[in-house]
């Protein structure tokens, strides 16, 4: 009994790591297309957090990543996924590009 509840255990935290893993995959793949969409420069990405959201009930988990959007300057803004799913990108005001 107690070999199958470490197998269980064994099992339920390689789940947990390989949702993580295709989660951060998914966060980078999606900030890569948008920042291409709108002409910025993304420099890096990094999971900074997590937390319990109400209304409706679920966990949200924080990227930071920063940008350029003139090659010069460098930005912080923040991705917030719940599971597979981005639920928001905050960019904070930023220089454009010259055209």
């Amino acid at each position: 009994m107690g070999e199958m509840l470490g197998i269980l255990l064994l099992m339920a935290i390689a789940g947990l790591f390989w949702q993580a893993r295709r989660q951060a995959e998914l966060a980078s793949h999606y900030m890569q297309r948008y920042c291409q969409r709108y002409d910025l420069q993304l420099l890096s990405l990094a999971r900074s957090r997590q937390e319990l959201a109400r209304h409706p009930l679920r966990l949200l988990t924080h990227y930071q990543f920063e940008f350029s959007s003139d090659g010069e300057s460098h930005y912080q803004g923040t991705l917030k996924m719940q599971g597979l799913h981005v639920v928001a990108v905050e960019l904070p005001p930023h220089r454009m590009p010259h055209s």
